[in-house]
């Protein structure tokens, strides 16, 4: 047992996350659920990092307070692993799928074992079959230890089936690369499983977990801060991957909202504010998964469609219609909600960016002037 080189692990460990903490600190004071949960288990790998070091450092040590420090310092470790690795789901599927409901109905069975495990590293205080700290105040693991293992390695396994479960559904996860929190994870927990002394679990998930911030980091650059929608930054940087295939039919849909200024000079701009996330939520639910919502500027929007088609365009504007109808005569807000649109199709022989979004918007435009007319 090196106690240095643990030291040095969970230090670097411990400092990661003192750094994502403080620079997530701003986007933390959302509370969206989503973040409060990745903020808990940030905190409880932070915890870890240090007790895991005292779990070392008092291994051998004589006198009363050093074998305290040592069973406590190993039971807290044990119970911490398996409340982890089940959070660390329970927060992907938030992110991914944003269901309360689909948390309810599925983690109240998937947290069992975690729930398990942890009862079972408390009793182990009383009844030792995880590990036991002999009269030399020495940490001996035990081969129920293993069990440990074999849970976490369900719940890596669950977390993938979540993720190919959602993109065999929805399409690909933007900005959600889980092999670079599973790699870590599995490499640390492989290395610490094989060798007895070695500690590399929470330094591997601190690593993880900075990796996934860091994704994170990305994803909230290209987002419309009041409407949740990607901004002009990522309809560019997509328009650019697609041009990239001449073989894609590229559509677009130009939104704008009818008698926006209305809405902000008669009712306030919070009203204002509360017409434009409304419109994206109409975008959103009467889109194809594939189509990417965005707010091009001010109260336009742009949803931009891959291998498409006339017909598949012209069949988005009318559900769009329908959503928004659904949305008038159900909401009951202070405003109805009126948009126009416009849609083109990508002409790799005659446009260029700046062509294809004039057509887009010379055709809005076209049904806005019937509009005001």
């Amino acid at each position: 047992m090196n106690v240095l080189a643990v030291a040095i692990a969970d230090s670097m460990g411990f400092i990661l996350l003192i750094a994502l903490l403080i620079s997530s600190r701003i986007r933390r004071s959302k509370r969206d659920l989503e973040l409060k949960i990745f903020t808990y288990i940030t905190i409880l790998t932070l915890v870890s990092c240090v007790v895991d070091f005292f779990s070392f450092y008092s291994d051998g040590k004589p006198g009363r307070l050093w074998h305290f420090i040592n069973v406590f310092a190993n039971t807290f470790c044990f119970m911490s692993n398996p409340v982890f690795i089940s959070c660390w789901c329970l927060y992907e599927d938030i992110k991914l799928y944003n269901s309360k409901a689909r948390v309810k109905r599925i983690y109240t069975k998937a947290f069992i074992p975690a729930v398990i495990m942890v009862i079972v590293a408390f009793l182990n205080i009383f009844f030792p079959i995880i590990f036991y700290i002999d009269e030399a105040n020495v940490y001996h693991r035990l081969n129920a230890n293993y069990a440990f293992y074999v849970v976490d390695l369900g719940y890596l396994v669950m977390s993938i089936v979540i993720l190919i479960c959602y993109e065999k559904r929805y399409g690909k996860a933007k900005f959600f690369p889980l092999y670079l929190m599973m790699g870590p994870i599995v490499l640390g927990t492989g290395i610490q499983a094989m060798f007895y002394g070695v500690s590399l679990i929470w330094v591997s998930l601190a690593i993880g977990l900075t990796a996934i911030y860091m994704s994170l980091q990305n994803e909230f650059s290209y987002l419309d801060t009041l409407t949740g929608l990607y901004n002009r930054a990522y309809l560019d940087y997509q328009m650019d991957n697609l041009l990239k295939d001449k073989n894609s039919v590229i559509g677009a849909i130009m939104i704008d909202v009818d008698y926006f200024k209305k809405i902000n000079d008669t009712l306030g701009h919070s009203f204002g504010d509360e017409a434009l996330i409304d419109v994206a939520r109409v975008i959103i639910l009467s889109k194809p998964d594939k189509a990417i919502a965005t707010r091009f500027a001010g109260d336009e929007f742009i949803l931009l469609v891959s291998n498409t088609s006339h017909y598949e365009m012209q069949n988005i504007i009318r559900n769009i219609r329908e959503e928004l109808r659904i949305f008038n005569e159900t909401e009951g807000r202070h405003y109805k909600l009126s948009l126009s649109l416009g849609y083109a199709i990508y002409d790799v022989d005659k446009d260029d960016r700046d062509g294809f979004f004039r057509r887009m918007d010379d055709n809005m435009y076209e049904e806005k002037k019937l509009k005001h007319g």
